[in-house]
């Protein structure tokens, strides 16, 4: 800002010197010049504020062209001698004078010219201030630019990699050439220890890469406290060196936290670190930090994608697993060599590498929606494998599947020993059953002999029906007897639970069916259908109380059919459900004691219902009854009056 404190006079005239003297402010003191040669020592030292030029008649634009490089931009205040021409005007503006007086001049026309030029003094001064002040913000606001696309900059280079190591490395290299930095050294923690990983010095252009555990007080600090540390005295560092200043700042993992310190150190130079250093430092650890977090998830990502390669590559079992839109991503070496699978299959569809259409079909179920499915692949070279896919989220779909071709061949062999063992004993059980009901014919027996003789007859009749239970099994796994016709699975139950009614009523229970109005046709065995409706009606009426009830119902729910069997008996425990569809099965209980059964006939259900493309399955709550439901698809009405 100008100030009016002292003002030079450079004048020849010593009347105009003493008017412009008394025409000055009181508290400006005039400095008369007589020669050009005093007048530039004031100008370079800055020892005037103001400055008043009377230009000689006749020398005005020689004296302009001597001192205009020395004039320019300073307060200046011009008088001539007499009216200027065009020439001399042209050289009076190019000084930029801010008032021009005409001698001779009294002192009230001085006054005037010398307030003019002071208040204008006054405006351009802080012109010139806001002009240097913002000159100065633009300088600053273009380096703080400059700052931040170099910081961008190196944020990309070092988030580009995926290398632990290379990524630290080039962390330290550019902290220490941003902030002109002696040395740099990144420190990591692992464990409740620090441990110096990269060292770098600028004198030789050296970095090194560590795995050292060290002592560091400072960095100690600013793991614990989260906060950056910035010294200007004699302080030892992790590498063991003396420095004179260093800035430390701490790296930060998304949900990790601190998980080590970058640092910047001066141990030739005594040169303190700023707060512009500590910005940019600060800015390239939080790159650093995702970029170390990135290299330690890729990492164990890959190192886990390893094992599991490995894994897979040695599993004796065929293993697929591929993404959710059934392309392969891993397979075992063992799934190449039954399928035929190329090495460079990985990316690709399934069904273009994959021929077996069994297996094709499981993979396109997954999209329905069930979590989990279960099949059996069958090969032409008769081998037999048990497939199980399970869909897991984020990941695909995984199949794994087990020889069991020595399984079936085994079960194979016990049901063909199990048929033809029942066959043959059913002839010689008939006739012993024949005989023993016989013996009253023959003559009279005593009360004991009449019970061992009714003992004898129920557990004949117990054998039979094991035995005819388990040809039916042996007849429904092998296809026997099972011809598919549509038929109305609403009049098989009406039938099946009038033929239930007296028993129900003989144990107390309430019979109820509902059915609903409308036809529901399967494509079935009714013989078959029958038996799965008796065996779930004669359980829930068997295992409930005096007083009880059974419900049958049947609904049609899209392309598929419902039905439910329910009861309010004695219910199943929890940890027994699971196994109930299994043969010779059967609940031990204090209330099953004495109920009689084969332990077969939920196992024929379960058959039967698989063999018409459904699925069974119980609910149950202890204490307070049981539902046996199954499921059946739907026939088309089509099909069903054709």
């Amino acid at each position: 800002m100008l100030k009016l404190r002292q003002v030079a006079i450079f004048s020849q005239e010593n009347e105009a010197l003493q008017i412009l003297s008394a025409a000055l402010p009181k508290e400006c003191v005039a400095q008369p010049i007589t020669t050009l040669a005093d007048l530039t020592p004031l100008l370079e030292n800055h020892r005037t504020d103001f400055l008043v030029l009377m230009l000689p008649r006749g020398q005005e634009i020689a004296i302009l062209e001597q001192i205009e490089s020395e004039v320019i931009n300073f307060p200046l205040l011009l008088i001539t001698c007499g009216r200027a021409d065009p020439a001399l005007f042209d050289a009076l503006l190019a000084v930029q004078p801010l008032a021009l007086l005409t001698f001779p001049f009294t002192v009230p026309e001085a006054q005037t010219a010398l307030t003019l030029a002071f208040e204008r003094g006054k405006r351009v001064a802080r012109y010139q201030h806001l002009s240097e002040n913002l000159a100065e913000v633009n300088r600053n606001l273009n380096q703080r630019l400059q700052e931040l696309n170099t910081i961008y900059t190196i944020g990309r280079s070092v988030t580009a990699s995926l290398d632990a190591t290379e990524v630290m490395t080039r962390v330290v290299a550019m902290a220490v050439n941003l902030t002109q930095a002696d040395e740099g050294l990144l420190l990591l923690r692992e464990a409740d220890k620090l441990y110096l990983r990269i060292s770098r010095q600028t004198e030789n252009d050296v970095t090194r890469s560590f795995h050292q555990e060290v002592s560091d007080p400072s960095a100690g600090q600013v793991i614990r406290s989260g906060r950056p540390t910035m010294l200007h005295r004699p302080t030892q560092v992790a590498t063991g060196t003396e420095v004179r200043a260093l800035l430390y700042v701490p790296l930060q993992a998304p949900g990790r936290g601190v998980i080590g310190v970058l640092g910047v150190l001066n141990v030739a130079r005594d040169q303190a670190f700023t707060e512009q250093h500590l910005f940019a430092l600060s800015s390239i650890a939080d790159f650093a930090g995702i970029a170390l977090e990135n290299a330690r998830l890729f990492g164990a990502a890959e190192m886990e994608r390893s094992r599991l390669s490995a894994i897979l590559e040695h599993a004796a079992e065929p293993i697929l697993v591929t993404d959710d839109a059934n392309r392969l991503l891993l397979w075992s070496h063992t799934a190449a060599e039954v399928f035929g699978i190329r090495p460079d299959a990985r990316g690709q569809e399934l069904a273009a590498h994959i021929t077996h259409e069994g297996l094709c079909d499981l993979f396109n179920q997954a999209d329905l929606g069930d979590p989990l499915l279960h099949d059996e692949i069958r090969l032409e070279d008769g081998r037999v494998f048990n497939a199980q896919l399970s869909v897991i989220a984020d990941v695909g779909r995984v199949a794994i599947m087990q020889n069991i071709t020595h399984l079936k061949e085994l079960d194979r062999l016990k049901s063909e020993f199990v048929s033809t063992v029942s066959h043959d004993l059913r002839t010689p059980l008939t006739t012993i059953l024949g005989y023993m009901e016989l013996l009253e014919r023959v003559g009279p027996l005593s009360d004991m002999q009449q019970n061992f003789i009714a003992k004898a007859l129920n557990s004949l009749t117990h054998i039979t029906a094991l035995i005819g239970d388990l040809l039916d099994i042996g007849r429904i796994e092998a296809g026997y007897d099972l011809e598919m016709h549509p038929i109305r699975l609403d009049e098989v139950i009406a039938r099946t639970a009038d033929a239930y009614t007296l028993y129900a009523e003989q144990h107390e229970i309430a019979l109820r069916v509902d059915l609903g109005t409308k036809p529901l046709w399967v494509r079935g065995n009714a013989r078959r259908m029958r038996q799965v409706i008796e065996n779930l009606t004669s359980n829930a009426i068997k295992y409930n109380r005096s007083g009880g009830w059974v419900e049958i119902t049947a609904q049609l729910d899209g392309d598929h059919i419902i039905v439910r069997i329910e009861d309010n008996g004695i219910g199943i425990p929890f940890e027994e459900q699971p196994k109930l569809f299994e043969r010779f099965y059967r609940v031990k209980t204090a209330e099953t004691a004495d109920i009689q059964g084969t332990g077969l006939g939920l196992a024929i259900v379960k058959s039967v219902i698989e063999k018409h493309q459904g699925r069974v399955w119980v609910e149950s709550l202890p204490g307070a009854g049981s539902a046996f439901v199954f499921i059946v698809p739907n026939c088309a009405v089509s099909e069903a009056q054709g």
